[in-house]
Order: structure tokens, then sequence, then C-alpha cells
């Protein structure tokens, strides 16, 4: 790109741009607002984290529950806690998440989906496997009742407040989520 300078009789040629001066300043400014932005995108990432990983835990839920209603079968929803040591909840406590139905009029369990991928910036407490028949209610492996409690405890320790999400299932059947800084 050419540029012309005009000069007037009696001036100097001046060129046009940004002196060093202003260039560093302009520097320090962007530098300063980096600053300040970045530990605010590390909590809206640690955030968003969080969110999705009780979002997955949820859709398990749902979809043990309606897998079981589609099969007339029993299918688990795998946890850490009530697990038995035999038939679907054998194991569940390695596959944190993963839906487990029998195959229709056999004893073989097929995997309907895989176990969460869970960041290592989120934990996962008091996970309780669910089985759900072929009502569509959910019980502990070994009980005869339908499960309300929590059915999940999803942190993330670098997140100040409430950073505890609260997966709970009431009377069995429905699923709902909420904040808090301890789920009990």
């Amino acid at each position: 790109m050419n540029r012309n300078f005009v000069t007037h009789p009696g001036s100097r040629a001046r060129h046009q741009g940004f002196s060093l001066i202003e260039l560093m300043i302009t520097v320090v400014v962007a530098a300063i607002l980096l600053a300040v932005a970045i530990p605010s995108f590390r909590n809206l990432i640690l955030s968003n984290e969080l969110t999705t990983t009780t979002n997955e835990w949820v859709t398990a839920i749902n979809l043990a529950r309606s897998e079981a209603i589609k099969r007339s079968a029993g299918v688990v929803v795998c946890g850490a806690g009530g697990n038995e040591n035999t038939g679907l909840s054998n194991g569940c406590a390695g596959n944190l998440g993963e839906v487990r139905a029998f195959q229709a009029g056999t004893t073989n369990i097929t995997v309907v989906r895989g176990a969460l991928e869970i960041p290592d910036s989120v934990t996962l407490a008091s996970t309780q496997s669910l089985r759900f028949g072929a009502t569509g209610i959910g019980r502990l492996p070994n009980a005869t009742v339908p499960f309300t409690g929590v059915a999940a405890d999803i942190s993330s320790p670098n997140l100040g407040g409430e950073n505890h999400r609260c997966v709970r299932v009431i009377s069995g059947t429905t699923v709902a989520t909420d904040s808090d800084t301890v789920c009990n």
C-alpha cells in the first residue's frame, strides 16, 4: 500500500503510525485485561464440566428407566454404592454411569450405554446403583422399595460456594437436581 505524505510549505513531513510509547501502553492494558479475565474463564470451564457431568448422570438414569420399560426387563445404572455381587450390578463400581440390561429372555447382559467420562476437575461421591424393573420404578439392587435419595453427589473442589450438584431420585421415578454446598 502506498502512503502519500503531504508536506506543506514551512512544515516537516509527518509519518503516520503509532509511537513506541502508545504501543507499550496498549500492550500493558491488554495484559491487565487478560490477567483479570483468565481466572473467570477457568471458573466458567469448571462450572461447565460440572454441569455436563450432572446432565450425563441424569441422562443415564432416564435412559435406564426408559430401557427397562421398553425391554420389560431389568436395567441398571451403575454407581459405587448399593451393588450386589452378582447380576446386573456386579462390577458396577468401576463403571460409573454405565447402563446395563438383560437381553430379552436371557440372563446375558448387554451394555446399553458406556461409563461416563469424568473430567479430572470433577469428583463423584455417594453414587448409587439403581435397578429399574419393567414398571420403570428404580430401586437399589437388593431392595424391594422404590429408591428416594441422592443418586449422585457431583462436585468440583476447585469451585467455591455451591460447588455440589445433587442428583436426586424421588419415589424411584422422578429425577431432580439442585446445587448446594453439600448433598445430604
